[in-house]
C-alpha cells in the first residue's frame, strides 16, 4: 500500500522537471553565447573556472526549486498514505460490524458468487435448514439447493426460482416457502453488487411459522376468533403495555371482572418478586418486548388474584396483527395442581434418595426439612420419635424461631403426644388449642403458636413419631391443603426414617458383633491358657508321686496332693463359670426372676464359703435388713454373690473382715455392696475389670490363682436383671463392688 505513488502526484512532478530542464538549458546557452562574444580574451583556465562557477549557480538555483517542490510532493505522498490507512481501518471495522450483524440477526443468510460457489452463511441459516457440514464445506450451491428443495412441499417451484435468478441476475424476489415439517419461511433474494458490477446473490430466510399461523387464524373470521377466544378454558388476553381485552376464563382465573383488568398493567396481577428472585416488573417488560420482536415466549409465572392469593401459571406470549396493529396474545393456564404434584414427586424422590445418601440420622432429618420446604413454609419444624418400650419421646431434629430443641422426655400431654395418642393428622389453631387444654387433653409446652400442624409418622399401621410445622405470626399459613400434602409425604418420610434407623442399627450391630467376636477370640485364648496351667500342675505332681512315691516323706506326699487338690478346685470353678457364661451367651440359661429375701440368700452364701474364709481367719459381716426383698433369679444371684465373696477372700489379708451391705438405691432398685480391706487396685486395673480381652489373673494374698471369668459372669447376670455393676478401689485400702437389683413388687 505504501509503495504506490498517487497519479495526481505524478502529473505534478513530470511537468516541473521538464520546466527546470528547459530553464537550465536556456541559461547555459545564453552563458555560452556571452562567453563567446564578451570574454574572448580570457585564458582557457579562466574560462573553465567561470563556466564552473556559473554552472554551479544555475544548478543551485534549479536544485532550490526542485527541492522546494519535492518537499511539497513528499507532504502530499504522506497525506495520501494516511488517507489510505484510515480507509483500510474503516474497512476492517465495517467488516467486523457486518460479521456481528450477520451472526446476530434472526434471518438465515446465504451468499453465493457468480460462479455458483457458497461464499458466506451464518449460523442461523444452518440452524433453520439443518444443513449437513459436508455440504457447507463443499461450497457447491447446486448441492445446497437440492438439499433445501428436498425439505419443501413444492421443491420444483423453488428450483425454478433459482434457475430464473441465475438467468436474471439483477432481479430481486420476496416470497414464502412451505416445508414438509409444516414450518413456513419467508425468503428474500437480491443481487450482490460491487463497483456497479453484479458479483453474486444474497439469500435471506426467516421462520415466520408462528406469525403466519396467527395471521391465518385472525384472517379466517372475527367470529371464529371470538368464539375461540371466549370458549377457551385458558385465560386469554390481548395486550400491549396494558390489557386490551380478555375472555371470561380470565375473570374466573383472577376472581375479578373485565373492568378490573382492561387498561391495567400485567404487574398489577403479579407479586413484587418472582420465584427466580427477579422483580416481576423487570422480567415482564423483558418478555413482552421479546414477544413484540416476534420472539414467542413461554414461561412459568407466579400470578396474583384480585384478593391477593397467589397461583402458579404457564404463560405464553405471541405477537399477532389485528386491524393492521401488532398486539400480544397472552395465554395463561393455572398449573397450581400440576406444579404441586410435580413438587410432591420431587420431594418424595429427594426423601427416598436421602435414605441412602445421608451420612447419619441428623443429616437425613435435615434433608427431609429441606425437601418439605419445597411444598410449604417450614421455618418452624421438628420431628419427634416415640419409643414404645421406654414410653419416651425424643426430638432428634428441631428448628424453631423461639424454643430451643426439646430434651427427650416421658410421653406426657403435649400436642405431640396428642397426635401420638390420636394417630391422626390434626390442624390446631388458637381456638382448638384452648379447647383441648380446657378439656385436659393437652398442656402448653413451649411458646404458643397461631397455627400448629402435626402428622403422625406410621410404619405398618404403627405410629413411630410425629412431624410438626407451626407458625407464630400468621394463622393462615397452614390449612387443609397443607395438611393433606403433609399427610401424603409423611408415609414416605416414616418409611425412610425407619429404613435409615434399621440400616444404622444393623451397621452398629455388625460392628459390635465383629468387635465381640474379636474379643471372644482373645478371651478364649486367655481361658485356654488359664485352663491348661492347673492340669500341668496336676500332671507334674502326679508324675512325681508315681515315680518317687516310696522315696517321698508323708509331708511331701501331703503337699503334692494338696497342690493337686487346689489345681483341681481351680479347674472345676473355672469350668463351672465358663459353662454358665457360655450358656448365658447362647441364651440357653434360664432366667426366672422371683421375689427373694436378700438376707436369706446372703447367709446361705456366707455358710457355703465360711470354711474358705476361715483358712485366712476372715470374718463375714452383713448389714442387710430382713425386710429387703428383690426380684431376681436365685441361681444367678447365688453365682454373683459366690464370685464376689470368693474374690474378696482372695485379695483380703489374714485376720480381716468382709462386709456385705444393702440399701435403697432409688424407687425401683436396691444397691448391694461387697466391701473388703484388702490389697485394692489402681485405676488402670479397675478400668480393665469386666473386659473379656484383658487378663485379670493377679494372685491373691495367699498366692491364690484365678481367671477373672467370675467377674465377667457377674456383669452378665446383673445386666440380665436390668441392673449395673461397678467398682470403687484404692491401692492398699481395699475394694468395694457395687451392683443394683430390682426391688420386688409388694
Amino acid at each position: 500500500m505504501g509503495s504506490k505513488v498517487n497519479p495526481n502526484i505524478k502529473k505534478k512532478l513530470i511537468p516541473r522537471l521538464i520546466t527546470v530542464f528547459i530553464a537550465v538549458l536556456i541559461f547555459m546557452s545564453l552563458y555560452q553565447f556571452a562567453k563567446f562574444y564578451l570574454l574572448r580574451e580570457l585564458s582557457v583556465i579562466e574560462s573553465n573556472v567561470i563556466t564552473i562557477i556559473f554552472a554551479s549557480v544555475v544548478a543551485a538555483v534549479a536544485a532550490y526549486f526542485i527541492i522546494k517542490d519535492h518537499n511539497k510532493l513528499l507532504d502530499e505522498i504522506n497525506k495520501g498514505i494516511a488517507e489510505r490507512r484510515k480507509i483500510y481501518q474503516e474497512s476492517t471495522l465495517n467488516n467486523s460490524i457486518l460479521e456481528a450483524t450477520l451472526e446476530s440477526t434472526i434471518d438465515g443468510i446465504l451468499v453465493i458468487d457468480s460462479n455458483g460457489e457458497i461464499t458466506r452463511t451464518n449460523k442461523k441459516f444452518i440452524e433453520l435448514w439443518k444443513i449437513p457440514e459436508d455440504i457447507i464445506q463443499s461450497k457447491d450451491s447446486r448441492k445446497l439447493f437440492e438439499f433445501i428443495s428436498s425439505n419443501l412441499i413444492n421443491p420444483d417451484n423453488f428450483l425454478d426460482l433459482v434457475k430464473e435468478l441465475n438467468n436474471k441476475t439483477d432481479k430481486e424476489t420476496l416470497g414464502t416457502i412451505e416445508l414438509k415439517d409444516e414450518r413456513i419461511f419467508e425468503q428474500y433474494s437480491m443481487p450482490q453488487i460491487l463497483d456497479n458490477e453484479i458479483i453474486g446473490r444474497v439469500w435471506s430466510f426467516q421462520d415466520i411459522t408462528d406469525r403466519i399461523k396467527a395471521e391465518k387464524v385472525l384472517r379466517e373470521s372475527a367470529e371464529t376468533y371470538r368464539a375461540i377466544f371466549e370458549s377457551s378454558s385458558d385465560g386469554m388476553f390481548l395486550m400491549s403495555n396494558v390489557f386490551i381485552d380478555c375472555n371470561d376464563s380470565v375473570c374466573t382465573l383472577f376472581n375479578c371482572t373485565k373492568e378490573d383488568i382492561i387498561g391495567k398493567s400485567p404487574i398489577v396481577f403479579s407479586p413484587e418478586m418472582q420465584p427466580d428472585g427477579r422483580e416481576s416488573s423487570v422480567s415482564a417488560k423483558e418478555k413482552i418486548e421479546n414477544a413484540f420482536n416476534d420472539k414467542p415466549q413461554r414461561f412459568y409465572w407466579k400470578h396474583k388474584k384480585k384478593d391477593g392469593e397467589l397461583f402458579d401459571a404457564d404463560v405464553s406470549l405471541n405477537a399477532i396483527v389485528i386491524g393492521g396493529k401488532k398486539v400480544i396474545l397472552a395465554i395463561v393456564r393455572d398449573i397450581t395442581e400440576t406444579k404441586r404434584a410435580q413438587n410432591i414427586r420431587e420431594v418424595l424422590y429427594q426423601i427416598s434418595e436421602a435414605a441412602y445418601t445421608a451420612s447419619d440420622m441428623i443429616a437425613l432429618y435435615k434433608k427431609i426439612h429441606e425437601a418439605v420446604s419445597l411444598l410449604m413454609p417450614v421455618i418452624n419444624f421438628y420431628i419427634a420419635i416415640y419409643d414404645e418400650k421406654t414410653d419416651m419421646v425424643s426430638f432428634p431434629y428441631m428448628v424453631d424461631e423461639f424454643d430451643p430443641p426439646y430434651p427427650p422426655k416421658k410421653a406426657g400431654n403435649g400436642l405431640t403426644e396428642y397426635i401420638l395418642r390420636k394417630g391422626e393428622a390434626t390442624l390446631i389453631d388458637e381456638k382448638l388449642d384452648l379447647e383441648l387444654r380446657e378439656a385436659g387433653e393437652v398442656e402448653l409446652i413451649g411458646t404458643p403458636t397461631l397455627i400448629w400442624l402435626g402428622v403422625p409418622l406410621k410404619v405398618a399401621g404403627k405410629t413411630i413419631g410425629v412431624i410438626v410445622v407451626q407458625d407464630y405470626h400468621k394463622a393462615d399459613t397452614y390449612g387443609e391443603e397443607e395438611k393433606q400434602i403433609l399427610v401424603f409425604v409423611a408415609e414416605q418420610i416414616a418409611q425412610v426414617i425407619e429404613r435409615k434407623r434399621n440400616a444404622e442399627a444393623i451397621k452398629k450391630f455388625s460392628e459390635e458383633l465383629k468387635e465381640l467376636n474379636a474379643t471372644k477370640d482373645k478371651f478364649f485364648s486367655i481361658i485356654a491358657h488359664d485352663l491348661k496351667n492347673p492340669f500341668i500342675t496336676i500332671m507334674g505332681f502326679s508324675d512325681i508321686l508315681l515315680a518317687d512315691y516310696n522315696e517321698l516323706s508323708d509331708e511331701e506326699r501331703k503337699y503334692y496332693i494338696e497342690e493337686m487338690k487346689k489345681s483341681a478346685d481351680l479347674s472345676h470353678n473355672l469350668l463351672q463359670n465358663l459353662l454358665q457364661w457360655s450358656r448365658a451367651q447362647t441364651g440357653r440359661i434360664d432366667y426366672n426372676p422371683e421375689k427373694i429375701n436378700l438376707m436369706s440368700v446372703v447367709k446361705e452364701n456366707f455358710n457355703l464359703l465360711e470354711k474358705t474364709a476361715a483358712n485366712k481367719n476372715i470374718k463375714f459381716i452383713h448389714k442387710i435388713s430382713e425386710n429387703i426383698f428383690i426380684n431376681a433369679d436365685e441361681a444367678m444371684l447365688n453365682t454373683v454373690l459366690r464370685n464376689l465373696l470368693t474374690n474378696a477372700i482372695k485379695f483380703s489379708y489374714k485376720n480381716s473382715q468382709i462386709t456385705l451391705a444393702a440399701e435403697n438405691y432409688n424407687e425401683k432398685e436396691i444397691i448391694v455392696k461387697v466391701v473388703d480391706s484388702g490389697v485394692g487396685m489402681n485405676k488402670n486395673r479397675v478400668d480393665s475389670l469386666f473386659k473379656l480381652d484383658t487378663t485379670n489373673t493377679t494372685p491373691g494374698t495367699a498366692n491364690e490363682a484365678g481367671t477373672g471369668l467370675g467377674l465377667i459372669l457377674c456383669k452378665e447376670f446383673i445386666e440380665k436383671h436390668g441392673g449395673k455393676i461397678w467398682v470403687e478401689s484404692e491401692e492398699g485400702k481395699g475394694t468395694i463392688f457395687n451392683f443394683t437389683l430390682p426391688k420386688a413388687n409388694n
